[in-house]
Order: structure tokens, then C-alpha cells, then sequence
């Protein structure tokens, strides 16, 4: 199933699954109490689906995968030397606890040190937006990090392995998801959760239960998402999060996850809950700053209060935010997602000339996300279409949106 239809536009993609389940336009749309017409529409590219809840419930009205619907990348393209790498990946997070397979057949374990410094370089891949690299990495990464933990059976050491190994899960999540591999995901992070809870360390703990949460959110799964976000709060010992700017970063950024899984379930008061918790964080730490990869501080903030505001579709209030969102010595997947944000809220606007360049702005900042990032595709789709500037359609051709 998966890439079936990736090389359709997305509503062509729409008629194709709506076909395939012998369903009229008629019958679609009101399984989404929308009009025939509206499906219509969609189907004819004439109208956008920009909004996550409402491909969600078109992906269960034709049952079919997100992901599928989307046209998400089945797996990275061979790209600069590197080999599309998530079957190896996948290799690597099934094998058994106890056995790392071929991957480090007769090979030393790596110090506890050299590990921390390498799954360090991952997490510096991932918020470079550098996804071959890092998918050319992860498998050995994971296996270094298993062999370490089985090495390691007692004292500080063994608790350090077992953290170093759930943070290499958490960015193999991390990753996965953004390439639409959600089951996969989840595989990650559910032993990335093991490890965390066995090292008995809070920050792991916290930072595997917002890799968790992120990964339902992906799955369409946002009540479930707010639930783990509520839970992991309220399950760290009292005032914990105060107690550092590691401790502020990690509470902040499980909200933040936390309001966009509110956003989708169109609850407006959890939402405003969840991002005055993280703001509440992140006036307390009061800058911008990296703690445990998190990107966290006022600006991340903002971007979410940007999100959330697509999220309803209240596009004036997300352009209103847009101007006063400054994303300066943020990791570029962070600065990239903010550009294509913005791009969005203008386009909606009807401000294409804004669009397009805050839409080439993230593709210069991050390419492979981009590329991998249906919005983006779907945008630079629209936005050529509505102008004759030449940048736009060379934009819309490196994106993948069109031939």
C-alpha cells in the first residue's frame, strides 16, 4: 500500500482511495459533514486540505493510513552517498534485548562517553534537518547504544546505558515519524520508554514520554496524546520542573507537544491550558536555549502559538503572530517549521508574494524536510498556480509538487 499513490496530487489521491472503497462524493461528504460539492473540490485541486484534523478524518473516511493520504515518503531517497537507511533501522530496533546482531559482530562496546558524544551527533543531525545522514547513522547508533546496555549490568554505569539507549530511541522516533514511519515510531520510543523508566533518570523519562505523546499525535491519536501529556506531568515529584533549565525545558516542550494534540481535538480551553504551562516555563528560564535538544524557550512558544492558531484555521490571528515570532539561534528544523508555518498563514491570507518567500526561506533552511513535508508540497502546488513568478515554480519543482 504504502507509495501507491505518491506521485498523484492530493486530491487525485482523495478520488483514488474514495473509488477504491466504491464510495460517491456524495457519501464521502457526509461522512465528514461536508458537501458533495466540497469533495468535489478537493478531489479537482480547486480547494486545499491544509489542516491536520481534517486529513485525519478523511484518512479513517476512506481508511487508509495518514501517511498514505499525504503521500508521505515510504523511505528516504539515496541522496549524497547515503543509502535510504530505514529497513536497517528497522533491523536494528528488532533485535532481541539481549543480542545487537550483525551490526556489531566482533566489535568492542563504545565508551560511555564516546556513546554520549555520539548520540549527541544525532540529535545535532535531526535538528540540522540533515535526515540521510542521520538515517545512515541511527542503525549503528542503536546498536552501539544496545551493546552498551547489555555490557553495563550494574551501578552508575549501567543506569547511564540505559538512558544513553532511550535517547537513541527517542531521535530514531523522532525521525521515523517525521518520514511517516509511525509504527515503526512507536516501536522506538516504546523501548526508548523501557530503557528510561529502568535508569530510573527523570529527564529521560520525561524527554521518552513527550517522544510518546509525539508519536500518538502522528498516529491520530490526540486524545491519547494529551492524555500522556497530563499524566507524564502529573507524575513528576513536586516542583521538579523549576528545579533546572533542563527540568523547565523538558516540562515546556511536553506541553508544547501537548497543546498542538489539543489543537486537534478543537478544545480551545486545553489548548490555552497547555500553552501557558509551557509559557510559564519559558519565562521562567527566560532565553532560548537547547537543554536535552528541546529547542526550548520563548520562541518555541511562539511557534506553537502559531501552529495552534492553523490548527483552528483562525488564519488572521496566525498572521497576526507571524511578525513577532524571532527564531534567530534556534536548530534549523525549528526555524524551517516556523518559515513553512508562516508561508502558510500568509497564503491563506491570500499574500502570495509573502508565501512563496517565507516558503523558499524553510526549503534554503532544511530541504529534506521540506521535501518530506506534504504542507510544504501542497503549498508550493497553490502558490505556483497563483503566481508567475519564476522562483515559485522552481520552488514547486525542488519540492517534489510538481514535474
Amino acid at each position: 500500500m504504502r507509495g501507491m499513490t505518491d506521485h498523484l496530487e492530493f486530491g487525485k489521491r482523495v478520488r483514488f482511495y474514495r473509488k477504491r472503497r466504491g464510495m460517491h462524493q456524495r457519501q464521502l461528504g457526509e461522512l465528514l459533514g461536508r458537501s458533495e460539492d466540497w469533495v468535489y473540490r478537493v478531489e479537482s485541486g480547486r480547494i486545499p486540505v491544509n489542516n491536520v484534523k481534517m486529513l485525519a478524518d478523511l484518512a479513517d473516511a476512506l481508511r487508509v493510513h495518514l501517511e498514505d493520504l499525504q503521500g508521505t515518503p515510504v523511505l528516504l531517497e539515496d541522496s549524497d552517498g547515503f543509502a535510504a537507511s530505514v529497513p536497517a533501522i528497522r533491523a536494528a530496533l528488532m533485535q532481541s534485548r539481549r543480542l545487537a546482531g550483525s551490526l556489531i559482530a566482533g566489535r568492542e562496546p563504545l565508551r560511555l562517553e564516546l556513546l554520549e558524544m555520539e548520540v549527541g551527533a544525532a540529535w545535532e543531525l535531526y535538528q540540522a534537518g540533515e535526515f540521510a545522514a542521520l538515517a545512515d547513522r541511527l542503525p549503528r547508533l542503536l546498536a552501539d547504544a544496545r551493546s552498551a546496555m547489555n555490557e553495563w549490568t550494574s551501578g552508575d554505569e549501567r543506569r547511564d546505558a540505559l538512558r544513553l539507549f532511550a535517547l537513541a530511541c527517542h531521535v530514531a522516533a523522532a525521525l521515523l515519524r517525521k518520514l511517516g514511519e509511525t509504527n515503526l515510531a512507536w516501536t522506538a520510543a516504546d523501548q526508548g520508554e523501557i530503557a528510561a523508566l529502568e535508569s530510573e533518570d527523570t529527564g529521560a523519562i520525561l524527554s521518552l514520554r513527550r517522544g510518546i505523546a509525539h508519536v500518538q499525535l502522528g498516529a491520530n491519536l490526540a486524545a491519547e496524546a494529551v492524555q500522556s501529556t497530563l499524566d507524564s506531568a502529573d507524575e513528576l515529584e513536586r516542583g521538579w520542573w523549576q528545579s533546572s533549565p533542563v527540568a523547565l525545558s523538558l516540562y515546556g516542550t511536553l506541553f508544547l507537544n501537548g497543546s498542538i494534540a489539543a489543537a486537534r481535538m478543537r478544545n480551545r480551553e486545553l489548548t490555552t491550558y497547555m500553552i501557558g504551562k509551557a509559557n510559564e516555563a519559558a519565562e521562567r528560564l527566560g532565553t532560548d536555549s537547547n537543554e536535552m535538544w528541546t529547542a526550548f524557550g520563548p520562541a518555541n512558544v511562539g511557534i506553537h502559538q502559531l501552529a495552534t492558531a492553523l490548527e483552528f484555521e483562525d488564519y488572521q490571528r496566525a498572521v497576526d503572530i507571524a511578525p513577532t515570532v524571532r527564531a534567530v539561534g534556534l536548530p534549523k528544523e525549528r526555524r524551517a517549521r516556523l518559515r513553512l508555518d508562516v508561508a502558510r498563514a500568509y497564503g491563506e491570507a491570500g499574500r502570495t508574494d509573502d508565501a512563496v518567500d517565507n516558503l523558499k526561506r524553510a526549503y534554503t533552511t532544511a530541504p529534506e524536510q521540506m521535501r518530506a513535508h506534504e504542507f510544504a508540497r501542497d503549498l508550493a502546488r497553490r502558490l505556483h498556480k497563483r503566481t508567475q513568478r519564476r522562483d515559485a515554480q522552481q520552488l514547486a519543482v525542488a519540492l517534489g509538487a510538481i514535474g
